[in-house]
């Protein structure tokens, strides 16, 4: 192990009691690379902070000496450009600090059985410098669901094929398609984002394809590059043939020529539901979805909040010069009421309550105060719940106020999440959470009614507790 922290090498020594006969461990980059070249060890944890270089810079080095050592990467910050960067490196694993010591073991034990089984070294992208991301939005989280994102991103950013973003809206699917494209050998050409549900018709077709004269349109725009279609439901059966066309030239050719653009897909709708009912291709939707991450929503990952507010409030500072010298922060009571708050609208519903909090705190300091007359304005979700029965429901007018205030530029896909919302969790009170009268009730089969309830985040013990008399 590599690391210049004496209590973390106490805490993996413990953790792999039993498991492996010895440990060396180094304190910086240059002796733990030594200690590579002359003893080889079946496996490698190495710290991303060390006094001499950057751990990040430290695995490639480590991949020249022995190509075949697994590396199991780790860092007290919760960055997912690090976490990406350390996959795309061929990291074995990220591991946040503080590391579980369950978790390591695990890894540790599964990195040796690959030492063992590997024949070949894995391959190595030939640029090893990390992307920038100065010029966009970084994703952030120490999160488990958060760190499994990282790590698909950073196995698949190098691996040119198609890529459907799976998520509630306002998870930050555009971040993420973002982050593929810095990672990707695409870098160097352009990301071009096309926002399929602000367009209609032929008028869609024409932002994709051009309109007859050269280099218009989004393909040709993104040439070399990236074309991230959001919301891809949002395509007419003729455009999904076309698409399509684009996919299948790549893959007659046996992935030897590459594609005018990679395509990268998200959606926040049941793209299976639309597949059944004829609305969606579903030779586009195996095309696309061929490899999928899923973000999860913000209230599956409450304990990233901290590093999510830090990041908000930066932005916002960024353009807000009055509070440049004196940076804003949110005061313990306004944390406890935003980790209790649900977030049905995610990252786009944080941001947009901070904001509003922002302008109308008097000072730099968030105060649970004005953060709550901020929410009792949100529409969304007011009292924090999964669903609030008839005194709370959906006032519509202020829902569409509220999501066009915040910047939205999908607010028919979150209508439609919306209703859904609420319709699922009055219907599941109704029946005393029986799922198979309530998908009586609302026309659907009982496997079509569990994934409604996957995809929005819907607990129908929750959903049932909500009613019980307190």
């Amino acid at each position: 192990m590599i690391d210049d922290d004496p209590l973390v090498e106490v805490q993996v020594r413990r953790a792999l009691h039993g498991l492996v006969p010895s440990i060396e461990a180094r304190l910086s980059a240059s002796d733990g690379l030594d200690l590579i070249r002359n003893a080889r060890p079946d496996a490698v944890i190495l710290d991303n902070i060390l006094p001499d270089r950057l751990g990040i810079d430290t695995l490639a080095e480590i991949h020249r000496i022995d190509p075949r050592v697994p590396v199991i990467f780790v860092t007290a910050r919760g960055s997912g450009s690090t976490a990406i960067e350390a996959m795309r490196l061929s990291a074995f694993d990220y591991l946040p600090k503080p590391i579980d010591p369950a978790t390591l073991r695990c890894q540790v034990q599964r990195a040796l059985e690959l030492r063992r089984l590997l024949d070949a070294p894995p391959q190595q992208p030939a640029n090893g410098s990390p992307a920038a991301d100065a010029d966009a939005e970084s994703l952030v989280g120490d999160s488990p669901a958060m760190q499994h994102v990282f790590k698909a991103i950073g196995r698949i950013a190098m691996q040119d094929v198609p890529v459907l973003i799976r998520g509630e809206a306002g998870t930050g699917k555009e971040a993420v398609a973002r982050a593929i494209h810095r990672h990707s050998g695409r870098a160097g050409s352009p990301f071009v984002c096309l926002r399929c549900s602000a367009f209609q018709g032929t008028d869609l077709d024409t932002e994709l394809f051009g309109d007859g004269r050269p280099e218009s349109g989004g393909v040709a725009a993104a040439a070399g590059g990236t074309l991230y279609l959001e919301e891809i439901a949002a395509l007419t059966l003729p455009t999904q043939a076309k698409l399509l066309a684009i996919q299948q030239a790549w893959s007659r050719s046996g992935g030897r020529e590459p594609t005018p653009c990679r395509v990268v897909a998200s959606s926040a709708v049941d793209l299976e539901g639309l597949v059944r009912s004829g609305r969606l291709r579903s030779d586009l939707y195996y095309a696309i979805s061929s490899f999928t991450i899923q973000l999860p929503p913000l209230r599956q990952r409450l304990t990233d909040l901290p590093l999510l507010i830090e990041q908000l409030l930066a932005q916002l500072c960024e353009v807000s010069p009055q509070h440049a010298a004196a940076p804003p922060r949110v005061s313990e009571e306004a944390y406890r009421v935003i980790a209790r708050h649900t977030w049905p609208g995610n990252i786009d519903e944080l941001r947009s309550v901070l904001k509003r909090s922002v302008v109308e705190a008097k000072g730099n300091v968030i105060t649970s105060d004005y953060l709550k007359a901020v929410l009792a304005r949100d529409p969304v979700v007011a009292d924090g719940g999964p669903d609030t029965g008839s005194q709370n429901a959906t006032d519509w007018d202020r829902f569409v106020d509220f999501r066009i205030d915040g910047g939205t530029e999908d607010l028919y896909a979150e209508a439609v999440a919306e209703t859904d919302r609420k319709v699922l969790a009055r219907v599941l009170r109704n029946t005393a959470g029986n799922q198979a009268h309530a998908a009586r009730l609302l026309g659907i089969t009982r496997a079509s009614l569990r994934k409604k309830l996957r995809t929005l985040g819907i607990s129908i013990q929750q959903v049932v507790e909500s009613t019980a008399p307190s």
